[in-house]
């Protein structure tokens, strides 16, 4: 890894992760009240972790740190897709109704729920997890940065799974500029 590239990708993965972060972000404070310093405290390292894992995964010597290479350039016109995802979610935000149709608050239901269910299972003798009962504001700084967490697999899921569409699209792409550029045989 080189650590120009590092910056560079660092640089990059910044700006899409809090782009990107930015309508369940809005969701937890909007609709979940967490407006708390606790909850800011617990968010932000848990978005940081994927500025810092998607940064270092696309340093390392590989097909992802290779500007050429396919999956390299999926993977940033996944992210691409995904930021105007994001912005759309932001222009849709303020209705109760749009609401259901925003990946990032499906995503937060569903991580609510896996946790809850996990502290269930576990048989934790606390409800830390269980943001379906009481206030969610009241939550301390664990269950919201796991919460946010397992938000950004499961976001990072579907970034993933736009990204592998990607790969499909960009080689059919890129078969058929390299058939036309070869010269047709003559009969």
């Amino acid at each position: 890894m080189h650590p120009a590239t590092f910056r560079r990708q660092l640089r990059y993965w910044t700006l899409h992760c809090l782009l990107n972060a930015l309508p369940s972000f809005v969701i937890a404070a909007a609709w979940l009240k967490l407006r708390s310093p606790l909850a800011l405290a617990a968010m932000l390292p848990a978005i940081g972790t994927f500025i810092l894992l998607y940064a270092t995964l696309t340093s390392l010597d590989g097909p992802l740190s290779a500007p050429d290479h396919v999956f390299s350039r999926a993977l940033k016109l996944g992210a691409k897709i995904r930021a105007w995802i994001s912005g759309v979610s932001l222009l849709v935000l303020p209705s109760e109704k749009l609401m259901l149709f925003i990946p990032d608050f499906w995503c937060g239901f569903l991580s609510v729920g896996l946790l809850a269910r996990a502290a269930e299972l576990l048989h934790s003798g606390t409800n830390a997890f269980n943001f379906f009962n009481g206030n969610a504001a009241d939550k301390g700084f664990l269950p919201i940065y796991a919460t946010t967490l397992l938000e950004g697999f499961i976001l990072s899921f579907i970034l993933l799974m736009i990204s592998f569409f990607a790969v499909i699209f960009l080689q059919s792409r890129d078969r058929r500029k390299l058939w036309k550029r070869q010269p047709q045989a003559e009969n």
